[in-house]
């Protein structure tokens, strides 16, 4: 097998992707989530939900600053603008610390593996939300097998549109208002997704909603993403059982304002982009 041969088949190994490895029961009903009045993830349900902490040049350490989302042994995705933003631009490989396997991040659980980052990849057209994602190539491969509470999400094989599905959920660890704590522990929310049209019609003063971009979320403010779940996933269900990555948590009205979804970077569109930079 030639090295590019190992390659492909490491990327597109789904046998054990989008798969679970929960071994406690589900918390309590009612346990509210900073994912805005979502609830409390079951341990292991999430295995490719991927911590970014950073190392700033000039505050120190800042813990957890985004989500991401591990789609094979040694590559996750997050947003581009957890990197590049108006308070910095920090596409330093060293400054960064993947977390996998976490679930509560206050308390040492011995299932986390913190991996430096060695390889940042942001997209080269990314600007103002627009083709918000980045690649990060860990520098030391993660087992994905085993006793591991880690594994890789499901990429999808084709584009999903509002009626194909009415089982998506974001995660993350983010703020339950734009100035509150970050949660403790992994939070869930179910979200509906919407056509285009939905956030285009809400956003179109500020961003241009295309083809790139996924609009999903509760129109009541019942539920949705803040800050700190940026470049976290939002999966759906697939007929066979596993969780597809559909999107990653971009950018919406703040913390679940009513009347506004969310919108994500639609993953299906962005394939192409991430098997070139993988393989490349």
């Amino acid at each position: 097998m030639s090295a590019a041969q190992g390659k492909q088949e490491v990327f597109e190994d789904t046998h054990k992707c989008g798969t679970s490895v929960r071994r406690s029961r589900q918390p309590r009903e009612g346990s509210l989530g900073r994912i805005i009045h979502g609830k409390q993830s079951v341990r292991g349900a999430w295995p490719w939900q991927v911590s970014l902490q950073l190392l700033h040049p000039q505050f120190g350490f800042l813990g957890h600053w985004c989500g991401g989302v591990l789609i094979s042994n040694e590559w996750l995705l997050t947003a581009a603008h957890c990197i590049n933003n108006d308070l910095f631009n920090l596409p330093l490989a060293a400054l960064w610390t993947a977390v996998l396997g976490d679930w509560d991040q206050e308390v040492e659980e011995y299932s986390e593996e913190r991996i430096p980052v060695e390889e940042i990849i942001l997209h080269e057209r990314f600007h103002n939300f627009q083709h918000d994602i980045a690649l990060m190539k860990l520098s030391r491969p993660v087992k994905l097998v085993g006793r591991s509470r880690i594994r890789a999400v499901c990429l999808p094989t084709k584009r999903l549109t509002h009626n194909q599905t009415d089982l998506c959920i974001a995660t993350g660890w983010g703020r339950d208002s734009e100035d509150g704590p970050l949660a403790g522990r992994l939070l869930e929310a179910k979200v509906p997704v919407h056509d285009n049209a939905v956030c285009r019609k809400k956003y179109q003063h500020a961003v241009a909603i295309r083809s790139g971009h996924l609009c999903a979320g509760h129109l009541d403010g019942s539920s949705g993403t803040c800050v700190g779940d940026s470049g976290g996933p939002l999966q759906c269900a697939s007929k066979d059982g596993k969780w597809i990555l559909a999107g990653i948590t971009s950018f919406g009205s703040g913390c679940a304002k009513p009347g506004f979804p969310d919108v994500y970077t639609r993953l299906s569109y962005y394939l192409p982009w991430i098997k070139a930079k993988i393989h490349s």
